[in-house]
């Protein structure tokens, strides 16, 4: 026996070494990959008591996980079971190089409910497994990734954990080695339970010691073998979500990244190679867990557009480590571009996205798809000059007269041109300053919202004022079609005009034109308070400023705008506003508020064609169709044509109408 437990420590102070030892090796590889790559800037840590809080909730609480109720449900399971037998698995790795040590006997009370608690926990590993197993088998989503790396990782943790119910099944029959040792009896639950099926209390000392081993080397190995195949799997997220998470932005409302265009000594703009990653960029590509959730809710996949947030985000990390050769041995001008020939990403799959933000607002582990997509189609524009062909158009007319149709500057106030709505030229000086925006200027869907507005204003008797032919596009469109030249020409231009008014904020009917003005305006020197109409026309309802009445527009239901939704988190105002003027009932979609579905127009998406698969704005229409409603309201003028021209090719009469329009009609 004395010369077994030498050999067993030996034995296991050399695999402990090697295994350990080339885990930090692999780990190592993938951090020096990550502090390689030129993008900026570096990391660092603010707002600590935040990031923590955000650990403690997405991480140790799995609120992001289970979002989705069983399969979140079945993660937590699995986590928390998995974490529960890490400290006493530890512990069976220092009884293999020392066969004395006995840590029960200094805490032995809360030693025995730890060894209790984790024993059952670690039977709940294999509920929530059961149903994973369930999903991959029987339900089989087509977002769910069914590879040979998601089932041995699956084949992996098993064995751990059916090894360390017969490694305490055994170990519990055992008489201690040493007189006085901590003695397992009665400490196992599940493991308990084990041991009376199998009889192993029928075994002799010899029996029940051979036992032990057997299972022991099997927990054991199959730990260190999971732990070196982590690195270089998709479980690689074990290492990655945590601080992948700890980085997250802390802030929900979202702007693209402010490019110096006027850097002299920059060779290129947007991302071209691996190469131009930034660290945050390899963080979000190793935490992917190719759970699929983002490719379920994103609206170019739901309708048969090749692309997918999980495949881009894992089909760049394959592409990074391909070439991290290169990367690391400082031979960055080999790196072959991410686009073009044989490349990872098509050009079909980089503008089907319309940037809706339903990848991001989904993940579990923080990451941000779009990031990836915005700097590729930056330096698509910038640097390839490639772009799908009917943007050249769009590009134009908004560089020449300031709006994606190339109608006339100067005819931008045209659609009130009988309201006697004030100018600011003429007046230099509002309680709020207008921004119509190019869909409210010269739409005709949108010039009637403009005028509904129009009229709820001064109705309310509010000190308004637009820019009229002052006013240039707000650069969003060309932004997210990764023309940052041209997006920062108009938003310049805008500044300028605002900084010659006075004025309490910057009122806006149009979520692109909030959403731009708000978060991205502040990089150019506007910080202004700016509002959208729905949360305006709240407001002004709550003071009581409007006279409203109830109006009867049958069965109503809403469709959530991405860039208000999503992309700042704003959802109630516009029901607060139909729930106080429809005297009709309020249904809701099934995909509604941070789960709806995009109507098809965003990330400039609104001026391109749409010829794979099915349209994504028929697709939204038929949900609307589906919920039963007469009506559906919409806050967005770029999502009321959108829905408007879907709901055509269902050939039903549903009305679309903006909240403007329906408080227009409540009000008197």
């Amino acid at each position: 026996m004395e010369k077994y437990l030498i050999f067993k420590s030996v034995l296991m102070v050399v695999v402990l070494v090697l295994a350990f030892g080339y885990f930090f090796t692999k780990v190592k590889r993938l951090y020096q990959i990550m502090m390689a790559v030129d993008g900026s800037p570096k990391p660092f840590v603010d707002r600590l008591q935040e990031r923590i809080k955000v650990l403690f909730t997405d991480i140790f609480l799995q609120t992001s996980v289970r979002r989705k109720p069983l399969p979140g449900l079945a993660h937590t399971l699995i986590f928390f079971g998995f974490l529960a037998i890490q400290p006493h698995s530890i512990e069976l790795m220092v009884k293999g190089v020392f066969p004395v040590f006995d840590i029960g006997n200094i805490f032995p009370g809360l030693y025995t409910a730890y060894l209790s608690a984790a024993d059952i926990l670690a039977f709940f590993v294999l509920v929530g497994f059961a149903y994973a197993l369930y999903r991959r088998l029987i339900i089989q989503p087509d977002y769910l990734t069914l590879g040979r790396d998601a089932n041995l990782i699956i084949l992996f943790t098993c064995i751990i954990i059916v090894s360390f119910h017969f490694v305490n099944a055994f170990q519990q029959m055992m008489i201690p080695l040493e007189p006085g040792s901590f003695s397992y009896a009665g400490v196992f639950p599940v493991s308990g339970i084990l041991a009376s099926i199998f009889g192993l209390g029928a075994l002799s000392g010899k029996g029940l010691f051979i036992g032990y081993e057997i299972f022991y080397y099997i927990h054991i190995s199959t730990i260190l073998g999971f732990l070196i195949y982590i690195p270089g799997s998709k479980h690689l997220h074990l290492l990655a979500a945590v601080p992948n998470v700890f980085f997250k932005r802390l802030d929900f409302e979202k702007s693209i990244k402010k490019t110096d265009i006027e850097d002299e000594e920059a060779e290129t703009f947007g991302l071209g190679r691996v190469s131009e990653f930034n660290w945050k960029n390899v963080l979000n590509l190793y935490a992917c867990t190719e759970c699929g959730r983002c490719e379920e809710l994103c609206p170019a996949s739901g309708t048969g557009k090749p692309l997918s947030p999980k495949k881009i985000i894992h089909d760049l990390k394959v592409e990074l480590l391909n070439q991290s050769g290169l990367l690391l041995n400082n031979h960055k001008d080999e790196i072959h571009p991410i686009m073009g020939d044989g490349s990872c990403v098509t050009d079909d799959v980089l503008w089907a996205c319309t940037t809706c933000r339903s990848c991001e607002d989904i993940c579990p582990v923080s990451n941000e798809h779009l990031n990836f997509i915005f700097e590729m189609r930056k330096h698509q524009v910038l640097m390839e000059a490639s772009f799908p062909p009917e943007m050249q158009e769009t590009f134009n007319n908004m560089e020449n007269q300031s709006n994606p149709w190339g109608f006339a500057s100067d005819s931008r106030a045209l659609w009130c041109k009988d309201m006697e709505v004030p100018v600011m030229a003429e007046k230099t000086k509002a309680d709020v300053l207008w921004f119509v925006g190019c869909a409210g200027s010269f739409d005709d869907r949108g010039k009637k919202i403009s005028r509904a507005t129009a009229r709820v204003l001064q109705k309310a008797g509010i000190d308004f004022a637009i820019l009229g032919p002052e006013e240039s596009c707000n650069g969003d469109m060309a932004r997210r079609a990764g023309n940052e030249y041209l997006a920062q020409m108009m938003i310049r231009q805008n500044v300028a005009t605002f900084a010659r008014y006075q004025f309490d904020l910057i009122l806006t009917g149009c979520p692109h034109c909030y959403n731009t003005i708000k978060n991205e305006y502040p990089d150019f020197g506007a910080d202004y308070k700016v509002v959208h109409t729905s949360g305006y026309f709240d407001t002004l309802i709550k003071e009581g400023r409007l006279d409203i009445r109830s109006n009867d527009f049958g069965t109503l239901t809403f469709h959530d705008s991405c860039y208000l939704g999503r992309w700042n988190n704003i959802y109630e105002p516009s029901r607060n506003i139909l729930e106080k003027t429809c005297a009709g009932s309020l249904v809701e979609m099934d995909r509604t508020r941070n789960k709806g579905f995009c109507c098809g127009a965003g990330g400039a998406r609104m001026f391109m064609e749409e010829n794979i698969g099915e349209r994504i704005n028929n697709k939204r229409a038929q949900q609307v169709v589906e919920s039963g409603a007469e009506t559906v309201a919409s806050a967005c003028p770029f999502c009321a044509t959108m829905l408007n021209d879907g709901i055509m090719e269902t050939n039903n009469d549903i009305k679309v109408m903006d909240i403007a329009e329906i408080l227009d009609k409540a009000t008197s």
